[in-house]
């Protein structure tokens, strides 16, 4: 029975080039200091926000503080694959019409990125960490299909900001 749900998972993308699992969101190494200073802003911001009666924006900076303590607790694994009828990511199928384009942001150790690029304004970019996989392979797979936006060079600012905070 597994076989016959594995061959209609290949039927319903085509041929699965790549195949991996990646961290939802990023891994960061924080050190105690980390936590310290993100506690004290935390506060703060709290403390800023009673002084000014603004009692919204407390509100908004507790949410935000306890939305990023969850999120990174719950770090799922997520299922990748590149298939000959577009790409798969966790359970959603994404046809590769729907795609405008993507690009490669690869400057080891740091960032090992893969970005699809969605034609709808309302949907979001769709990062995808490459681990181990080589760039090179996924990309002459990925130019059968799609366009790549060679302007890109950097990695979008919200990235380097949650890197750099290690968010």
């Amino acid at each position: 029975m597994e076989n016959q749900g594995q061959n209609q998972e290949q039927k319903d993308y085509g041929q699965v080039h790549f195949s991996w699992q990646f961290h939802e969101f990023a891994q960061h190494e924080r050190s105690k200091s980390w936590y310290f200073w993100a506690g004290a802003a935390v506060v703060f911001l709290v403390g800023y926000s009673i002084i000014s009666s603004n009692f919204l924006f407390g509100l908004i900076i507790i949410i935000a503080a306890l939305t990023i303590v969850m999120l990174q607790r719950n770090n799922q694994e997520i299922e990748f694959k590149i298939a000959e009828d577009g790409i798969v990511v966790g359970k959603k199928f994404y046809e590769y019409k729907r795609l405008k384009n993507f690009y490669i942001i690869f400057n080891p150790p740091e960032v090992k990125t893969l970005y699809f690029e969605p034609k709808s304004f309302f949907e979001p970019r769709i990062p995808v960490a490459l681990n181990d996989q080589d760039p090179v392979k996924i990309r002459e797979v990925l130019l059968q299909y799609l366009e790549e936006d060679i302007d890109r060079e950097d990695e979008p600012v919200s990235d380097q900001t949650s890197r750099m905070l290690k968010l």
